[in-house]
């Protein structure tokens, strides 16, 4: 109220808002101090034993789901699974004899994988070997085959990829319970089944890691994993005998070794899996029998040795049915010289793997072309994971720091110029000035400003960037306030110079306001608590409840604060009703999974902390420096214009400036302002006994009805005594009258001169200004927050969420946060237009602040995953690096068998394809500006 009503610039009323402020930052620090912490507050105590074994069975089925459908995709059933042996591994990579326990036996099923881990004391188990040897699908097999024979109590198995794991920075039970998020989203409770002991991990490619980290991932293993609790980790055996040698084994492990498969089992698989044809007699035959027979014929010859030695692996044996059962191609060009060179036949095989699984596609070439292109991405970024939140990655640096930001202002500067050609340079300016603030905000902030831990941090690059922001304006703007508001005047000087430096601290605001949501930083996908068309209707309710929220008490004129103030209310009390009727099921209707029931005053508190605590650093910050700027500026800047200085002999000082105009200062230090020549105006007296003087040519509509005027011709001076805050006209007649609108045709310098404020008074304004604003921000921002990380808690399933569907929760939670945030905008756009055009005539400017409002919705879902996945697709899409329909062509390629769904991310089949395909991909220009290192 104090800011609306213009009192800020008093000492009493300032006094009042800092304790105000100083009282919203008391409760912000006990709520900070009060706040549950971590994920057991979220979810209140522990849970029973009986929960914990619901949650696990419904964990248990969602895996066998995932990789029941990976074993199917990749055949492994069709018709039967390769028979993989293994062997105890050499001694000096085991721990010592009386730590393993009994000598490890052979073996050739998943079941006795089984069997070997439970005979190991320490439950701990090693599986070495060769690249494509089947390490994964042994893996996967043991999981299939423990879940097979799952029972209450037992720990659920679950596949982590070591290749997203950096042991340098993150510690293993941070990792897992991130992985088990990440992978399930809607099973918030996974992490609890991990610190309670029922997750069986299984650590799949210690070699995919970087080779820096293999020493300190197996430190980590050590000294971070309980003792008996059951662990597998697969490695290849060249990887492991290095890790071994630079760090320690992995303690008191078994460790085993795979086998290479015999010639005679490749042999009755390939014949069994190849196209049949008809043999001599009529008998079944296939093309592969007469290359297998003349292999078993000379098996010493170069090319047969080289043949058996590449199809001792399963991998190979894959490239080979792919390349020449599923197609017509004759397997007897294998017979060929040139294939006595390992190096020619892996190569070949590998090449013509991914046209046989396109082979009926009428893109098969392209298709070629755009996994090495994504290949090439990840062996760039040194991962596995093809996840598409993380494509941007790979655009240039500008776009990958800042795409969507410079996206969008283009098309704002566009618009600006196009709507509002009558504001000239203004309209540009702003646009401008905002996209700054915005990149600068979004830049300097990095991560989120609520990620735990990062607090200090979070708050330091807040106060960072509102020190530039403040810097700038009291640089540029104005040291003269205006009379109606204690504001700095915004028609002062050159007029861009001020609209862009306030544009870019708004722009900087509405950064940091995103980043209290939680959006601002890495992009990661987010799950709405509606989807599909139930999203719309929801989005829909919500909005018409707001409107009608904010029209009707216009029908009986109450304050400018009431109308949003309702539209809020009523659009939440609808929301919440929505989010409790779309959690229960109708009678008759298919049940459906239940959403995860969030602490909302958990939730409130949290946004609120990080609201109040995030606001109060950016307005002091924002405040302190611009009063001392603007202050220093108003301190140091001459008393009068540059001129010949008269005076008089009452002690009047003036100067007449090149204009004409005259501004002098009187004995008591009231300044007053004297036009070039005699002036045309009108005296209006009102009944009430008030009379103002304004120009001829705006008076005329005032005359009518019980309004007196009396026109007047002749030289006028227009006063600002030190006691009023509104000018008085001095008239011809030498009597003082109030100004209604002289003071719009005084010119911007003329005009800041006679309303310049004394430093301390330009400093209260200044910092009174930031605090508010700061404050409201973060309050507004805060309970924004809460309510939006109470509604948007993910559904309450543990099944695995694939690439498609986070994009498709992406997608409605970001167009759901931003056409609500476009809707209360627009409102609070109206409401700051038409107060500022009551308090200052400047109708002009409604558009300008309509238009910067409507950025922020769009904004926050230009900067959410989906929004940088639509920017990464313009860029490389457009130049034919990757297909238009992205997501149909990864899953297409899913189908094929070429790429593993791994939770929500995509991997190739195999990491020797994925280093294949991107050794053949055609080289990409380097990065003139940065290194593609895979950060922001």
């Amino acid at each position: 109220m104090a800011f609306s009503n213009g009192d800020l610039g008093k000492t009493s009323v300032l006094t009042a808002v800092l304790g105000f402020g100083f009282s919203l930052f008391g409760l912000s620090v006990n709520l900070w101090k009060s706040a549950p912490q971590g994920e057991a507050a979220d979810e209140g105590s522990a849970p029973s034993r009986e929960r914990l074994e619901q949650w696990a069975e419904r964990l248990s089925g969602a895996v066998e789901e995932q990789w029941r459908a990976e074993w199917r995709l990749r055949r492994l059933q069709d018709p039967y699974p390769l028979e993989v042996r293994w062997s105890p591994a050499e001694a000096w990579l085991v721990d010592a004899p009386g730590e393993v326990g009994p000598v490890v036996t052979e073996g050739d099923r998943a079941e006795d994988i089984a069997s070997v881990l439970e005979a190991v004391p320490s439950r701990r188990l090693v599986v070495l070997g060769e690249p494509g040897s089947g390490k994964t699908m042994l893996a996967v097999g043991f999981i299939l085959d423990r879940i097979a024979r799952w029972a209450p109590g037992d720990r659920v198995p679950v596949l982590f990829p070591l290749s997203s794991w950096q042991p340098e920075h993150k510690s293993l039970r941070d990792w897992m319970a991130a992985h088990l998020a990440a992978t399930h989203p809607g099973a918030s409770w996974a992490g609890k089944l991990l610190r309670a002991g029922l997750v069986l991990p299984v650590f799949d490619g210690l070699d995919e890691m970087p080779e820096s980290s293999w020493a300190t991932a197996l430190r980590r293993l050590n000294t971070e994993l309980d003792p008996g609790e059951p662990v597998v980790v697969t490695c290849r055996t060249e990887a492991y005998a290095k890790a071994v040698e630079t760090s320690d084994v992995f303690t008191a492990a078994a460790v085993i070794e795979l086998r290479p498969l015999t010639f005679e089992t490749v042999g009755s698989y390939l014949a069994r899996t190849g196209r049949p044809v008809r043999g001599k007699g009529g008998e079944r035959a296939t093309r592969w029998d007469p290359v297998l027979e003349e292999f078993r014929r000379c098996p010493d010859a170069p090319v047969a040795r080289t043949v058996r030695s590449a199809f001792s692996t399963p991998l190979m044996v894959a490239m080979a049915r792919a390349a020449y059962g599923d197609t017509g191609r004759d397997p007897a060009e294998l017979l060929d010289s040139r294939f006595a060179d390992p190096e020619v036949l892996e190569r070949h095989l590998l090449d013509g793997f991914v046209p046989a699984a396109f082979a009926d596609s009428p893109r098969a070439e392209q298709a070629r072309a755009w996994l090495g292109e994504l290949a090439a991405q990840l062996q760039r970024q040194t991962t596995r994971q093809l996840a598409w939140w993380r494509l941007r990655r790979a655009l240039p640096w500008p776009l990958r720091t800042l795409g969507p930001i410079l996206l969008l202002g283009c098309v704002a500067l566009l618009l600006g110029v196009a709507w509002f050609p009558a504001a000239g340079v203004k309209a540009p300016a702003m646009m401008c000035g905002f996209i700054l603030g915005v990149g600068l905000g979004y830049t300097v902030l990095g991560t989120r400003v609520s990620t735990r831990g990062r607090r200090a941090e979070g708050a330091a690059r807040v106060v960072v960037a509102a020190v530039l922001a403040g810097v700038l304006v009291g640089a540029v703007a104005s040291t003269s306030l205006d009379w109606t508001t204690s504001l700095p005047n915004a028609n002062v000087g050159p007029a861009w110079l001020g609209a862009a430096a306030f544009a870019m601290a708004f722009g900087l605001a509405t950064a940091i306001a995103l980043g209290v949501l939680g959006i601002i930083g890495e992009p990661l996908p987010s799950y709405a608590a509606f989807g599909g068309r139930g999203a719309v209707r929801a989005v829909l309710v919500v909005l018409v409840s707001a409107v009608i929220g904010f029209f009707l008490p216009l029908l009986f004129l109450v304050p400018p604060w009431v109308p949003p103030t309702t539209a809020v209310a009523a659009g939440a009390l609808v929301a919440v009703g929505l989010r409790n009727w779309h959690g229960g099921a109708c009678p008759g209707a298919s049940p459906r999974p239940r959403r995860a029931r969030g602490n909302f005053r958990t939730a409130l508190v949290r946004g609120l902390r990080t609201g109040l605590l995030t606001g109060l650093a950016l307005g002091a910050a924002f405040g302190v420096t611009t009063a001392t700027v603007a202050g220093a500026r108003a301190a140091v800047s001459a008393d009068f214009p540059a001129g010949a200085m008269h005076h008089l002999t009452d002690g009047t000082r003036y100067v007449v400036t090149a204009d004409g105009w005259v501004h002098g200062v009187r004995p008591n230090d009231d300044r007053y302002l004297r036009p070039p020549g005699p002036v045309d105006g009108v005296v209006e007296a009102y009944a009430d006994g008030t009379t103002y003087a304004s120009p001829a040519a705006t008076a005329s509509e005032d005359c009518t009805g019980s309004v007196r005027c009396t026109r007047f011709h002749g030289r006028i001076e227009l006063e600002l005594r030190s006691s009023r805050t509104n000018p008085q006209v001095k008239l011809p007649s030498g009597a003082y009258v109030e100004d209604s609108a002289f003071q719009t045709e005084v010119p911007g310098r003329s005009y800041e001169w006679l309303f310049a404020a004394s430093p301390g008074v330009l400093f209260r304004s200044y910092l009174s200004l930031g605090l508010t604003a700061g404050l409201g921000l973060g309050l507004v921002s805060g309970l924004a927050a809460g309510f939006h990380a109470w509604m948007v808690s993910p559904i309450d399933t543990a099944r695995a969420a694939g690439p498609q569907a986070t994009l498709r929760f992406d997608r409605i939670a970001a167009i759901t946060r931003g056409v609500t945030l476009v809707a209360f905008g627009v409102v609070a756009a109206v409401v700051a237009a038409v107060a500022l055009a009551k308090a200052s005539g400047q109708y002009d400017s409604f558009g300008l602040v309509l238009l910067t409002w409507l950025l922020v919705g769009p904004f926050s879902v230009f900067i959410s995953a989906w929004g940088w996945l639509l920017v990464t697709r313009l860029w490389m899409c457009g130049n034919g690096r990757l297909p238009w329909r992205l997501m149909a062509f990864l899953e297409e390629a899913h189908q094929r068998g070429v790429l593993r769904q791994a939770g929500a991310t995509y991997e190739f089949r195999h990491a020797r394809l994925q280093e294949h395909l991107a050794s053949s991909a055609p080289p990409t220009e380097p990065d003139p500006l940065r290194p593609n290192d895979g950060r922001i």
